[in-house]
């Protein structure tokens, strides 16, 4: 089994969208009515086009594209997501999910930001999910 196998969610074979396990755990702290709607979401990964979100993130293929897709349900984080890499399964990947209010304000020219952009670029590898980064913000450490 391979790293990649091992840290995500199991699939349907037919599945052409790939949710590491780390989305599906952060779904499950979700409300209910935001989980299904994030669900629908990415159940309509790639049919429905998401907005291209500009990334630049470390080990990433020239060109790679990362696309946002709102669910539009009050309280549902937006769903990041991108083509699937060569040597991963699928056809596009989940990488993340963002606090809608930090996507609104990425949106609305913070994308330009260095700080900005380094977040962004760790939001969409999955390391962090940014609803936990805007939440923490203002909290002194």
């Amino acid at each position: 089994m391979s790293t990649e196998a091992a840290d995500t969610a199991p699939r349907d074979e037919e599945s052409e969208v790939l949710v590491p396990q780390t989305v599906v755990d952060k779904m499950r702290e979700l409300p209910s009515p935001a989980a299904a709607a994030v669900a629908r979401t990415i159940l309509r990964i790639p049919s429905a086009r998401g907005e291209p979100i500009p990334l630049n993130v470390p080990g990433d293929p020239p060109g790679t594209v990362y696309w946002a897709l709102d669910p539009g349900a009050s309280g549902a984080p937006v769903v990041i997501y991108r083509k699937a890499l060569p040597s991963e399964e699928g056809k596009w990947r989940v990488t993340a999910l963002m606090d809608p209010a930090a996507y609104r304000a990425y949106g609305n020219g913070l994308a330009d930001e260095t700080v900005v952009q380094g977040v962004a670029a760790i939001v969409a590898a999955g390391a962090i999910a940014a609803n936990e980064y805007t939440s923490a913000k203002g909290e002194p450490d």
